[in-house]
């Protein structure tokens, strides 16, 4: 009893830290608004990677003498994790447009993904080698949540109105010109109304890379695995001519992302097939 009494007086300054650096993560948000998330794009973002792995892994090798390694390796840590999971879920649930661009939810994945960090180097190897079915399950969670992470800088949404002519001259969310490299056409529109008068369907057909493509409201196209064009709305020049309006969202990182959850599938596959592992005594 009281050695387990000292050794959570000893996590104790980090723990505090941990919390202090929550407490000024709101100060922050109230006083300079979202985290400036652009400043942190490629490559920035990739050497910052770099340097936090670089420090958790020299952390966790000198961790008997580090306080907050072992704080991040305690179960305080994991429980603390447990429920930041469960609040920004929330949080990001309850919003009409989920934003996680706020520094307490900043801060609060960093720490998650640290501590999963720490947990993933303390056990990837056992006695018996190399733990698949933790490693691979660990890792996957650690791949699809750090790929959203970092590389968040590099999302990129842009829209832009489509005509029955090529153009390749679309915008940002904040109005910044941003052309597409490759032009886009409108081929075909087709609405469909209510008795009323209303629209009830829309789609359109545009030519994107040489060749003609359906779209549908919630039915993306996936032009490749980090590149999707959604259809936004529709509208009329002063010419009576109808364009679309098509979104381009390019994620980059979605290839890490896909390899995380393909990674805890597989875990938890070989969890199904192979059960508990069984202590021998």
């Amino acid at each position: 009893m009281a050695t387990s009494h000292t050794n959570m007086k000893s996590l104790l300054p980090s723990a505090c830290a941990v919390g202090a650096v929550g407490v000024l993560s709101v100060v922050a948000e109230v006083c300079m608004g979202s985290f400036p998330l652009d400043i942190f794009r490629f490559p920035l973002n990739v050497v910052l990677l770099a340097l936090w792995f670089a420090t958790i892994s020299m952390l966790y090798r000198n961790r008997s003498g580090n306080a907050f390694a072992r704080f991040m390796l305690s179960r305080s840590a994991t429980w603390l994790t447990l429920v930041l999971m469960a609040v920004i879920g929330i949080v990001l649930g309850l919003q009409r447009k989920p934003s996680s661009t706020s520094w307490p939810v900043v801060v609060s994945i960093l720490f998650v993904l640290t501590h999963l960090c720490f947990v993933v180097l303390r056990g990837w190897r056992g006695a018996r080698g190399i733990r698949w079915r933790f490693s691979i399950t660990h890792i996957g969670l650690l791949l699809a949540l750090g790929a959203g992470f970092w590389g968040a800088p590099d999302r990129e949404q842009r829209r832009m109105a489509v005509y029955d002519y090529p153009s390749n001259e679309a915008y940002t969310m904040t109005g910044e010109l941003r052309p597409t490299p490759y032009p886009i056409e409108l081929v075909s529109f087709r609405m469909e109304h209510a008795d009323s008068g209303a629209p009830t369907h829309y789609e359109a057909v545009i030519k994107v890379d040489g060749k003609d493509v359906t779209l549908r409201v919630n039915h993306p196209y996936d032009r490749t695995l980090s590149e999707k064009i959604y259809l936004v709305s529709f509208g009329h020049s002063l010419m009576g001519e109808t364009y679309a309006v098509i979104e381009i969202v390019d994620e980059p990182w979605q290839w890490a992302t896909a390899t995380g959850i393909i990674m805890l599938i597989a875990g938890a596959v070989m969890l199904f097939i192979q059960g508990p592992r069984r202590t021998e005594r």
